[in-house]
């Protein structure tokens, strides 16, 4: 079973961290949110205290079986639940959006894409790997996590960007060259948008030069239902950026995605 934490009561959030991240990423979140939902923040195989399970590339589709195993673990067989990937956990959730909708009463895309990488990411991701396996986890993230920031955010928030240097570079390195394989070979999930039955929450970064707006709105359209949030001044880590509106945007959506599950 996936190593995750588990706090509050009611309708069930369950909130995926990114690359090089783990649940932690969520812990001033869940305290928050723990007051009015069941708020449960996995750590992805090869990531936090969850070992790795492959050797090389792993899917996205591997990351949805195991949060669904963890899911049947822990709530009934047919509890919904809404979830919010940031990054690498938006393509986790879309995948288990194409594999489990019957247990999903709405997905969020923290930061993220239902795009597969176009062919200079797919490079890039060949760069990321051949260099991890050479230098090490640490040497990679030291300069990997705070480009991820608004350049004007960066010395507000220096000590939350050396936190994230610290969780990342605990990471395992099999399992950070194995995802970052996995993201560069992930499917095109745009079909998951179009098809979607239940609401989608797009939270974008004006700023963010990892999923850059043109191409986080390119797809916002595509559900039958989109949130649309558009954060100012904040990159690709609202969650630390731009905290109180994105606490408030995420009690917004989840009760939402209640309302639609009973037709309200």
């Amino acid at each position: 079973m996936l190593a995750h934490t588990l706090k509050g009561k009611g309708p069930v959030l369950v909130l995926l961290h990114g690359f090089c991240e783990d649940s932690s990423l969520w812990d001033a979140y869940a305290v928050h949110l723990a007051l009015r939902y069941k708020v449960i923040c996995p750590d992805l195989p090869g990531f936090g205290a969850s070992e790795p399970e492959f050797a090389e590339a792993v899917g996205m589709e591997y990351y949805a079986r195991r949060v669904h195993e963890l899911l049947e673990t822990l709530l009934p067989s047919d509890e919904r639940v809404t979830m919010v990937g940031h990054s690498l956990g938006g393509y986790v959730s879309l995948a288990f959006a194409e594999l489990y909708p019957e247990r999903l009463n709405g997905i969020g895309l923290f930061h993220s894409t239902a795009f597969a990488d176009n062919e200079e990411k797919r490079q890039s991701r060949d760069k990321v790997a051949a260099y991890i396996q050479e230098k090490g986890v640490a040497a990679f993230t030291d300069n990997f996590i705070e480009p991820l920031f608004y350049v004007a955010n960066r010395v507000g928030l220096a000590q939350e960007i050396q936190a994230l240097k610290s969780v990342a570079s605990n990471s395992s390195k099999e399992g950070v060259v194995a995802c970052t394989m996995g993201m560069k070979e992930r499917a095109d999930r745009i079909d998951v948008l179009k098809s979607i039955e239940h609401p989608v929450l797009f939270i974008v970064g004006k700023n963010d030069t990892a999923v850059p707006l043109d191409k986080s709105l390119e797809q916002c359209h595509l559900p039958a239902q989109s949130l649309v949030y558009i954060l100012d001044k904040v990159g690709h880590m609202g969650m630390l950026e731009a905290k109180e509106a994105c606490l408030k945007v995420l009690e917004n959506f989840v009760d939402l995605c209640q309302e639609k599950k009973y037709g309200v």
